[in-house]
């Protein structure tokens, strides 16, 4: 289970109500349940990397931005700003930290049932529901 900080830079970058056609944010997921599944079944890179750059994002960013961490101790917009200077970084390391992150919290959004239906995915084959059989024809 992830922390309150790794939460909190989690909703930082997915808030809930940025988009009328999508809602959720990463406070209206389970994402502790996917977090679980991305722990069994990811390669330990992107577990460790995940890992690293929720450390970065709490512990470095604020000091890149001369700001004292962690991160959580600011309001949204504050670490909006703080993150921003990751991704705006001219070192290639902490760029992809950020890219890191906002790919996981991807994972996660595109995974829930809510978000699948609003933009019209189909039914995992894996989410209680037979893979449906391709047609072949002879």
């Amino acid at each position: 289970m992830l922390s309150r900080r790794e939460h909190a830079v989690l909703d930082t970058l997915l808030p809930s109500g940025a988009s009328e056609e999508l809602p959720w944010g990463v406070k209206d997921l389970d994402f502790d349940a996917f977090y679980r599944e991305f722990e069994r079944t990811a390669l330990f890179p992107m577990r460790a990397g995940f890992r690293l750059a929720l450390f970065f994002a709490i512990w470095i960013a604020p000091l890149l931005a001369l700001r004292i961490p962690p991160i959580t101790l600011y309001r949204r917009e504050t670490r909006e700003a703080i993150l921003m200077g990751l991704y705006n970084s001219r070192y290639n390391l902490l760029r992809q930290m950020i890219f890191l992150l906002k790919a996981t919290v991807c994972f996660a959004y595109g995974a829930d049932p809510r978000v699948r239906n609003a933009v019209g995915y189909p039914v995992q084959h894996d989410a209680g529901e037979p893979a449906p059989r391709p047609e072949v024809t002879v």
